[in-house]
């Protein structure tokens, strides 16, 4: 009888353990490192928060082709945790090459602010389920004036949402938002409406060690036409979508991905110069 009152608090004690493990994954696959080291959208927006108090620190190169144009924008950016469920980031582009049939230009691009709230999060011993809103603002730190542009010459606003599920092996994404750029002497660039998707695959990864992931993600941006003190402009806006492929590895301080944005989908209206291709590169590091 003793043996038997004696380990009813150990039998107890093993439910509970279990009864916690089982509200989320294992620590393997996709959750090998902590939060702020998983893998997540590449092109995509949101879906950057991290841990209370961690600062991160990433550049992102970028090189935009077209028939007799490129340009080649570079993006340090800083991501700090507000807590554990929102966060805030800075982007400031610098223009390094834009190139177009006529002319060149570089120098400082439109600055992006923006916060993101997880207002849902769910999980079990099989995935983990978030839901995120976001809010952004550009100002205006780039030149309208030069040719070509390096900036909107105008505040913009952006609000969008996201979700993505996440299990040991596979990552699902989805977002939508909007992008709404106010007038500058009369010009009002269209309104951009985006919607993502993308799923991604554990390639290899070693729990405290390292992942490896790769993933596809198919973006679509549809744009609104031009206007200039009320007149339409037809040689603008559009839709357009790109089918992405990239890579991610990570490491407990370190993460790298790798990617290119193929069109496969150029809507465009009137005489507009078609992209040929898109590829990107982001390096970062994560401070405790």
């Amino acid at each position: 009888m003793l043996l038997i009152i004696s380990s009813l608090p150990k039998i107890a004690i093993g439910e509970i353990s279990s009864t916690e493990s089982q509200n989320e994954p294992p620590s393997l696959g996709n959750f090998a490192l902590p939060t702020s080291q998983q893998p997540g959208p590449f092109f995509s927006f949101g879906q950057s928060l991290i841990d209370k108090n961690q600062i991160q620190f990433y550049v992102s190169p970028n090189y935009l082709y077209y028939k007799n144009e490129n340009y080649l924008t570079i993006s340090p950016s800083m991501v700090y945790g507000l807590s554990n469920k929102a966060s805030f980031l800075v982007t400031v582009p610098a223009a390094a090459n834009y190139v177009n049939e006529t002319s060149r230009s570089n120098g400082l691009g439109d600055t992006y602010f923006q916060g993101e709230f997880a207002f849902y999060e769910y999980s079990n011993f099989r995935y983990a389920d978030q839901i995120t809103f976001v809010g952004g603002l550009t100002a205006p730190t780039g030149s309208v004036n030069k040719d070509p542009s390096t900036g909107y010459g105008s505040l913009s606003y952006f609000l969008g949402g996201t979700y993505n599920r996440m299990s040991v092996d596979w990552l699902g994404i989805a977002s939508t938002g909007l992008n709404v750029i106010t007038k500058h002497h009369g010009m009002k660039l269209g309104n951009q409406y985006l919607y993502q998707m993308g799923l991604g695959r554990n390639i290899k990864s070693k729990t405290g060690k390292y992942i490896f992931f790769g993933l596809v993600e198919v973006n679509g941006i549809y744009t609104g036409k031009d206007k200039f003190i009320g007149d339409v402009d037809p040689n603008s806006g559009g839709n357009l979508v790109n089918i992405i492929p990239s890579l991610w590895f990570s490491t407990k301080k370190l993460f790298f991905q790798l990617g290119v944005a193929l069109p496969i989908i150029q809507t465009l209206n009137g005489e507009q110069n078609k992209i040929h291709y898109n590829p990107v590169a982001t390096a970062g590091i994560t401070f405790d």
